[in-house]
């Protein structure tokens, strides 16, 4: 009769002849080996003093136990133990799994990639697993569980720190990476400005925060447009303090006292140093940038005041004489065509005076600015120079021709005086159109005036179409601004340079490869193995957050919604800034399953 089989984990490295300790359940995981039986006291006494063993204690399904004894041949040159013996289970045939032992302060760790359907983890979701739970032919090994689940894997993350423990019971083990116990050393000298720093976060966060309408009342200012909605500036100044206190309130987080859920300390640990080269490299990029403004102010000064007077003055002003000269034969109401002129080249006019001309001065400030902020500083500027500034005269002639598209064309005539040309009525109450009646003078006044308007809406239509397309392309170039910044801001850097270097340290799940020993004993068929090996985590998954941002970015924009927008006479609006980002100290992290 052939013999029972079971998976044994073995750990990669691991060749030498003595007595094994591990756990039997859920299957058998071999932690390590002693040389001298004798050790056995050696080793209950040592996790009895660990305090890091005795954290992750129930996490692992208790203490490990001698389990076994186990003999190499061959000089060592095989993986695989020549010979192994478990004291509770003697005739059982072992198919081995080799695994790496990694060490706590290297911040590797498998995992086992989770369902994200709720529904597949219940038993009853899986019909083929219920149905091989009453397959009576399979021969089951009784005592042992044949399966890979977390506390196996807990199993395998403790082998490291018990070998630790017996190397140097008197001394704790290193749990923190080199770069992270500095950062804390440098925290705990920092530790007397932190309150000092939170207090001024606090101070300029509700700043912020200010209603931009100061008559707002306590029950309107929850609902107002706030200063940090409105300013790409006052955003930036919101997004560095929270980064600052995120910086000071979670350093603390790192320092690591046991080895309990590797994976969200590693999680904590990546977000945090994202956050931190994401600053430096902003820092990076801004003095970089700042040195080119400040070398070149006088030329770019020269260049800027010629663009914004070529296309915010020059050809909005020419666009509107060209329409008010009757463009390819399109006859316009000349009287309407005229007021609107005077209106919009009268705003245009006056603003140009307003408006000062960009001086050499202000890219040695926006070369300041870059510096000391970052390139986000200087983008957030140039945002506000855009959307507040340069483009406020354009703003003003949009909302006027909206306003009167809207009130003219769509809401009375399209609406009320369309329905009394064609007899209608709008029933409110059962929210239908019915037929209806009207008095003669009804008629022919609400005739007359749709008539009227009818006439003069293409006037209105021209001069509307005009400035919704200046304001459509004044949003595109704000929201790739806005987009910029987002990407800037929440870029997963450090995850990527992870990946590349170490991506152990970034699992998504768990594979096995099928290796040949080729140093069997001669005459003796070569036996195979399995390796235990941690899949990559998948760059989908370390970009989640830009695809959800690009869908936003892309529901928002919508060509199909822009054109219902501009027909309906709505108002065109970018994006919400904060819609656009999420908060640093958001339990999501930037590597998600």
């Amino acid at each position: 009769m052939q013999p029972l089989s079971a998976t044994v984990f073995w750990p990669k490295g691991c060749k030498v002849d003595g007595v094994c300790y591990g756990w039997l359940k859920p299957s058998i995981c071999i932690a390590g080996v002693l040389e001298d039986i004798q050790d056995t006291g050696a080793l209950s006494n040592a996790l009895s003093q660990a305090d890091s063993w005795k954290a992750i204690k129930d996490t692992c399904g208790g203490n490990p136990t001698i389990i076994g004894t186990c003999k190499f041949d061959n000089e060592g040159q095989s993986p695989l133990p020549s010979s192994l013996t478990l004291f509770e289970h003697h005739e059982l045939a072992f198919a081995y799994v080799l695994y790496d032992s990694h060490n706590p302060q290297s911040l590797r760790f498998y995992v086992i990639e989770l369902p994200t359907d709720l529904s597949s983890r219940l038993p009853s979701s899986n019909p083929y697993k219920t149905l091989a739970e009453h397959d009576f032919t399979y021969r089951r090994c009784h005592g042992i569980d044949q399966a890979i689940d977390d506390v196996v894997i807990n199993q395998i993350h403790a082998s490291s720190l018990i070998q630790t423990v017996m190397q140097a019971p008197s001394s704790p083990p290193k749990l923190l990476p080199v770069t992270a116990s500095v950062l804390l050393t440098l925290a705990s000298h920092l530790s007397s400005l932190s309150v000092a720093l939170l207090s001024v976060s606090r101070l300029v966060k509700q700043l912020t925060n200010a209603p931009v309408n100061p008559f707002a009342t306590t029950q309107s200012s929850q609902t107002c447009v706030r200063l940090k909605d409105v300013s790409a500036i006052a955003q930036q100044i919101d997004v560095r303090i929270e980064q600052a206190a995120f910086f000071i309130t979670h350093v603390t987080t790192l320092n690591r006292q046991n080895t309990i859920d590797t994976a969200s300390y590693s999680v904590r640990y990546t977000n945090f140093f994202n956050t931190v080269w994401l600053m430096m490299n902003d820092i990076t990029l801004g003095l970089a940038f700042g040195a080119f403004l400040s070398d070149n102010s006088v030329a770019l000064a020269a260049f800027s005041n010629t663009a914004v007077q070529a296309w915010f003055f020059d050809f909005p002003r020419s666009a509107v004489y060209w329409l008010d000269a009757w463009p390819a034969g399109l006859k316009l109401n000349a009287q309407l065509s005229r007021f609107y002129v005077h209106i919009f080249i009268g705003a245009i006019d006056t603003w140009c005076h307003i408006l000062p001309p960009l001086t050499p001065y202000l890219f040695t400030t926006l070369s300041a600015l870059a510096s000391v902020g970052g390139l986000t500083l200087f983008l957030a500027v140039l945002s506000d120079l855009l959307s507040l500034f340069l483009t406020a005269h354009l703003r003003v002639a949009y909302e006027f021709s909206r306003a009167v598209y809207w009130g003219a064309g769509v809401r009375l005539g399209g609406g009320l005086l369309w329905g009394v040309f064609r007899g209608k009525r709008q029933n409110v109450l059962r929210k239908r159109t019915d037929t209806w009646s009207y008095d003669i003078d009804q008629l022919l006044f609400g005739t007359v005036l749709f008539t009227l308007i009818a006439f003069l809406f293409p006037t209105a239509l021209v001069y509307y179409v005009l400035f919704a397309g200046i304001r459509l392309a004044t949003l595109l170039a704000q929201a790739s601004i806005e987009t910029l910044l987002a990407f800037m801001h929440h870029f997963p850097l450090f995850a990527l340079m992870l990946r590349g270097k170490d991506s152990k340290r970034l699992p998504g799940g768990i594979y096995f490869t099928l290796q040949v020993d080729s140093a069997s004993l001669e005459g003796q068929r070569p036996s195979s193995y399995l390796v235990l090996q941690s899949q990559p985590i998948s760059l989908s998954a370390i970009f989640c957050q830009y695809i959800e941002l690009w869908q936003r970015l892309a529901r928002h924009y919508n060509p199909l919604r822009l054109l219902y927008q501009v027909l309906a006479g709505q108002h065109l609006s970018s994006i919400p800034r904060y819609s656009i980002r999420y908060a640093v100290a958001s339990p999501e992290p930037l590597v998600q399953k």
